[in-house]
């Protein structure tokens, strides 16, 4: 029998925490704020969108060496102490080393970044894991500061001033965090607790973590919810929404957090997280990876997961088109036995889903792009960066040798009750020569059928009518980037 215990085992700032009761049910904010007196972490919109919460969190995986733990960058407002069991938090007021300010906090003074201040301590987090991912020692551009620090805003000092403290930062002076505060010691004591199954209750609340798929489905019959990274269920917290927590934490199940890449597909576990899936695809599935540049903040990738994401089943989920398009598949896993779904037949109505009450999602099997094939994801919202699609799309077509199609895959999110597939249209597709398709009078005649397809609703991100309207210009939009990467170069129109 697995052995057991009644508390979750987190690091802060170099210190061993045993908590139980009623701070395991904290968000990680109020923890630090008010039973750790720790205020340097900022709390604004409660909701991980302004990132002046940041800290960084070393996880400590089931069967992970020492080197393989990195520190990445997360909202402190929407995570629970609960899914923090096995990690080490630094805080900015871990940061200094002997008394001595960290070199982003010393780059920040000098060049003027800093004004209210409650922005400051979560861009210093953020440009930290960024030094931390890249090196100390390494060279930030103007460029990769903004990518970086997305996910951080401010409201009175702007944004030059900062960019520039991040390139005026010494990097050199720089100590690795991981170096600093993760000793082989205190690496051994949290590896060791990711082979003990968690129990605890503080009513009306209560975590259970398992270390086996079997045994975390059947606490699902005794009533529960899964919990993966809190990107959505702590923003309901916050809300007032989920004020009791029965959760079901799948951390200590080392299959969930794995990647397996063949040469047929990719199998991701529950616990992987965007950010760690976006470096293993870039070249496998490099249109995916450059979609979620766009997807979110860094603070919420290196946190919330794909199987999350497929999970909450939202019509407006930004991968459902891309993994529909893919026919993904995904393994539900009981009490003693599992399936497969096609994630295809998975969702049948809003919210309602192929999926029994006692069974969960461990992994998604989801197929590489033909190799003839031409794929596109496109997201329309209010603003481009890290915001919730108005209308989200896939785009998928595999041409023969005579560039015709031969299998198409149109999928669509925001549309309908849930992202769909479109498969009558897909269709009218096939046979049809690029030349055709990509012709002024076929781009409008497909769009507006396309368009006929659909039923949106109106919300307050827009109404039907501009829906179905963005579903045929996506359409053209697709078609034209179709006819640019299949034109003849001058060199093949000249016989060169």
């Amino acid at each position: 029998m697995t052995a057991s215990r009644d508390h979750i085992l987190i690091y802060l700032n170099g210190q061993r925490r045993e908590l139980r009761g009623a701070e395991v049910f904290m968000t990680l904010s109020d923890y630090l704020r008010y039973e750790r007196h720790l205020t340097g972490t900022k709390v604004v919109c409660a909701e991980g969108d302004c990132g002046a919460c940041s800290v960084l969190v070393g996880a400590v995986k089931p069967e992970t060496k020492a080197d393989a733990v990195e520190y990445r960058v997360i909202n402190a407002c929407i995570q629970f102490m609960h899914g923090l069991d096995c990690c080490h938090i630094i805080t900015i007021e871990g940061l200094p080393s002997e008394g001595d300010l960290h070199p982003v906090q010393s780059a920040m003074i000098k060049a003027q970044a800093t004004q209210c201040g409650f922005c400051t301590p979560g861009f210093v987090m953020a440009a930290a894991g960024m030094i931390e991912h890249r090196g100390p020692g390494c060279q930030i551009s103007t460029q990769q500061a903004k990518n970086y620090l997305t996910g951080n805003l401010c409201r009175c000092t702007g944004y030059l001033s900062i960019i520039q403290a991040m390139g005026q930062t010494d990097t050199q002076a720089c100590l690795s965090i991981k170096d600093h505060y993760h000793p082989a010691s205190v690496h051994q004591d949290l590896l060791q607790h990711t082979t003990q199954a968690v129990h605890l209750e503080q009513a009306p609340h209560r975590f259970v973590s398992p270390t086996t798929a079997t045994a975390a489905a059947a606490a699902l019959s005794d009533g529960g919810q899964v919990f993966a990274a809190a990107t959505d269920l702590g923003v309901q917290h916050n809300k007032g929404h989920w004020s009791e927590q029965r959760a079901i934490s799948l951390n200590l199940i080392p299959a969930m957090h794995r990647i397996d890449i063949n040469d047929q597909h990719t199998r991701v576990g529950a616990r992987v997280t965007l950010h760690a899936l976006e470096e293993a695809l870039a070249e496998v599935q490099p249109e995916w990876a450059q979609f979620m540049h766009i997807f979110a903040s860094p603070q919420i990738k290196n946190n919330a997961t794909l199987v999350g994401n497929v999970a909450n089943g939202s019509p407006i989920g930004d991968n459902l088109p891309w993994l529909l398009a893919l026919d993904a598949t995904l393994t539900l896993q009981g009490p003693t036995q599992s399936r497969q779904v096609k994630l295809n037949d998975y969702y049948q109505g809003y919210k309602q889903f192929n999926r029994q009450e006692d069974e969960l999602i461990t992994h998604i099997d989801i197929p590489h792009r033909p190799a003839e094939g031409f794929l596109r994801l496109y997201k329309v919202s209010q603003r481009r960066d890290l915001d919730i699609s108005c209308v989200s799309t896939a785009m998928l077509l595999t041409l023969d040798a005579e560039q015709r199609v031969e299998h198409a895959a149109i999928a669509l999110g925001g549309v309908a009750a849930t992202a769909l597939r479109l498969p009558e249209f897909e269709q009218l597709l096939i046979g049809r020569s690029v030349t055709e398709l990509t012709s002024d009078d076929s781009q409008q005649a497909l769009g507006q059928q396309l368009a006929a397809q659909v039923k949106p609703l109106s919300d307050v991100r827009g109404s039907a009518a501009f829906r179905s309207q963005l579903v045929s210009n996506l359409w053209r939009k697709f078609m034209l980037e179709l006819g640019d990467a299949r034109a003849p170069t001058p060199e093949a129109k000249h016989g060169v």
